[in-house]
């Protein structure tokens, strides 16, 4: 099974129905479900996605997307000092002022757990060296036909 990280943007754009990308996301995010994949997010996507869907939407609808990403299906990666330290190497180096902190830690998991494929329009993540799905391509031999540049022309 492929691994691939769920970045912030995506779980916004899925769960908040106001974001511009939220009927597209949707969309597709129905037909991704049929790819086998192994989804992984971490402990500070799990924090900024939550806070900001509890903000923009509901407390409650918060609340059960907490529950859904608890739920097993996802595994949540939750950083050690040493991944932390990884992390803030990662910060120190990036000029960039548009690169987060959390960015950064999440580079450093990619890497440490060997995840190629992320789910997110962030440019970042493929100057980094990663692959975002749908955008940079695909994990596995299929194609979806047209809506294999969907997200190329969706793009905030």
């Amino acid at each position: 099974m492929t691994k691939i990280f769920y970045d912030t943007d995506l779980l916004i754009a899925l769960h908040d129905s106001s974001d511009i990308l939220h009927v597209s996301v949707k969309e597709y995010w129905n037909k991704m479900l049929s790819y086998k994949l192994q989804p992984f997010l971490s402990t500070n996507v799990l924090l900024e996605v939550l806070t900001i869907i509890s903000q923009r939407v509901s407390k409650n609808h918060s609340l059960n997307l907490l529950r859904e990403l608890r739920s097993g299906k996802y595994i949540i990666i939750h950083p050690n000092e040493d991944l932390i330290s990884k992390g803030e190497e990662i910060f120190k180096f990036i000029k960039s002022k548009s690169v987060s902190y959390s960015d950064c830690l999440n580079f450093a998991i990619l890497k440490e757990y060997s995840i190629n494929w992320v789910y997110s329009f962030d440019v970042h993540f493929k100057k980094r060296g990663f692959k975002r799905f749908g955008i940079d391509g695909y994990p596995i031999n299929t194609t979806v036909g047209k809506d294999r540049d969907y997200l190329k022309k969706s793009r905030r």
